[in-house]
């Protein structure tokens, strides 16, 4: 090897860099002094503290301060995952459901002992500590993905927030000397109560705003629990004004963790005999009320959004707004005897050569008339949600259908609205426009660009585009220091047990309740409260699986 050219040598080692994965590159650096410095700066460049650094349990040890010392020059960024530590509430809740079962009541207790917080496991001051340690001893870390507790029963999120909390904490309290602005950061498993909880803490807060000041990039994934309107709309102020202190913001991703259903389906109907009106419109993403003034690029991810919010989002976000992407979006739309009946007054893409009415809502030509300098705009998997007030016979189809006849999907020809490319004629050689619904911004008709003879999936497509071409909004999520992807397969292992567990568990209870209560009309309905109240683990595992650790 001596007698090889140090270049052909750098060229290898970048190449098994790029090829990965992690651990066999840091298997490479033991093999002489030469790999070691040339793969440290990438080897080194992520820390990871997981729950099984941390925890007292566990086989592996914590983490050694004094080796920091020797690496932590070539720490960028910080990866935290405890998505595996359970919440003291949920697992009492366990208890009150498995009480009659003996064998889950060792399992209780086992997640009491090794998955929540404590004397047995770690304290909030020992995670703190922790924290506070990497970031003294690594000065230059810039970037941070948080995988807050993912809670599989309930809505318990004490354990998130007190992590939450902790994490702004340390980050506030980083020495000012030679300590690198935050700017990167990815949230998941954010809870809505977590959010609120914060925010009325003037001691979060200020951790909060001095952690965000800098901040250029910002993904947060979102648990919504709350229904009642007050809480919803107290969630919402909370949100954007935590958002509204990152006034140097360049890049937002804002995914929603509601959505399990696979594949994505192009229409839901919910009826109001099977959901109240208040809880169905609980889920909509909170209207902006903020202005960034260098936020460029948004992208929306499993979120369900009113086409009010939406137009606050391109009045907030328009003008400077350069890439959009959208990514198995529910547009909320409302139907009933003497409104939208037609369901044809809040569309993604529009009626062709129809110009909308005064209360119709369609979002294509609205976001060409309000985002002027937009690049690039891609959507894949666009839908609606359709809340029936009245019991009516109904068959909607919006827009769903390609009135040029190419079957092209709702998400393609939104784009290609937006963008400004000229539809083909209908199947009668019929021209097709869609028209803006101020006859003063008719001149856009005149600035269409000509429609390629082949058009490729990645120019329309949002998963096609980030994974073929480039991510510029959600792709800290996948690898936050944009060299080895971010993957904990300990985490899945442990959570596909506990749910495997549960599940378990509730198919017992199930056995009992169709054994004992039969004929008990009282115990039946007792039975049935409490089991209803309790979320299928293996529902919210499976979501997990998908979205969470698919890097």
């Amino acid at each position: 090897m001596n007698r090889l050219p140090t270049e052909l040598i750098d060229a290898i080692l970048l190449h098994c860099v790029d090829s990965g994965p992690k651990n066999a590159v840091l298997d490479l650096r033991l093999v002489c002094k030469a790999f070691d410095r040339i793969l440290k700066p990438y080897a080194c460049r992520t820390l990871e503290l997981e729950f099984s650094r941390l925890s007292k349990t566990s086989r592996l040890g914590r983490p050694r301060t004094d080796a920091l010392q020797t690496v932590g020059y070539h720490c960028k960024s910080l990866y935290i995952d405890l998505m595996v530590l359970r919440d003291e509430m949920e697992v009492d809740f366990l208890n009150t459901v498995f009480a009659r079962v003996p064998w889950m009541m060792d399992f209780c207790q086992s997640l009491q002992n090794l998955y929540c917080m404590g004397e047995m496991s770690f304290t909030e001051k020992e995670y703190y500590q922790a924290v506070e340690a990497l970031l003294f001893n690594c000065r230059d870390i810039e970037r941070l993905r948080l995988s807050l507790p993912f809670q599989l029963v309930g809505r318990h999120c004490n354990a998130a927030t007190i992590i939450l909390a902790n994490t702004f904490k340390a980050l506030a309290s980083r020495p000012e000397e030679d300590s690198a602005s935050m700017k990167v950061l990815v949230l998941e498993n954010v809870t809505d109560i977590a959010v609120c909880h914060l925010w009325m803490n003037p001691s979060d807060v200020m951790n909060i705003m001095a952690t965000v000041a800098v901040l250029k990039h910002l993904v947060i994934a979102l648990r919504r629990h709350e229904t009642d309107p007050p809480r919803v709309s107290m969630f919402g102020s909370c949100f954007w004004n935590i958002i509204e202190h990152a006034q140097h913001l360049e890049t937002l991703c804002i995914i929603g963790m509601e959505h399990d259903d696979r594949p994505p389906r192009g229409l839901k109907q919910t009826r109001s005999n099977q959901m109240a009106v208040d809880e169905w419109r609980a889920r909509v993403l909170p209207p902006p009320r903020i202005m960034l003034d260098n936020l460029t690029c948004l992208e929306l991810k499993r979120v369900e959004i009113s086409p009010d919010v939406f137009r606050r989002f391109t009045e907030e976000f328009g003008a400077l707004m350069e890439e959009l992407y959208l990514n198995e979006v529910y547009l909320k739309t409302e139907q009933s005897r003497n409104w939208n009946y037609n369901s044809k007054k809040v569309l993604w893409v529009g009626i062709a050569n129809q110009r909308p009415e005064e209360d119709d809502q369609w979002m294509a030509m609205m976001l060409r008339c309000t985002m002027p300098n937009l690049r690039i705009c891609r959507a894949s998997f666009l839908a609606y949600d359709l809340y029936i007030r009245d019991e009516i016979v109904t068959s909607p189809d919006f827009d769903l259908i390609d009135p040029c006849g190419m079957a092209r999907s709702l998400s393609q020809r939104f784009v290609e609205v937006v963008m400004g490319i000229r539809q083909p004629p209908t199947p009668t050689g019929d021209p097709v426009e869609y028209l803006p619904q101020d006859s003063r911004e008719d001149y856009l008709l005149q600035r269409l660009t000509d429609r390629p003879d082949y058009v490729r999936i990645v120019d329309y497509d949002t998963n096609a585009y980030q994974t073929a071409v480039d991510n510029t909004t959600s792709g800290w999520q996948k690898s936050i220091d944009g060299v080895f992807t971010n993957c904990n397969p300990n985490t899945l292992d442990e959570l596909h047990y506990i749910a495997e567990t549960a599940c378990q568990g509730m198919n017992e209870i199930h056995r009992r309740r169709n054994e004992w209560t039969a004929g008990n009309s009282l115990a039946n309905e007792y039975t049935h409260n409490l089991l209803t109240a309790v979320d299928d683990p293996s529902t919210q595992l499976e979501f997990l699986t998908d979205d969470q650790l698919f890097e």
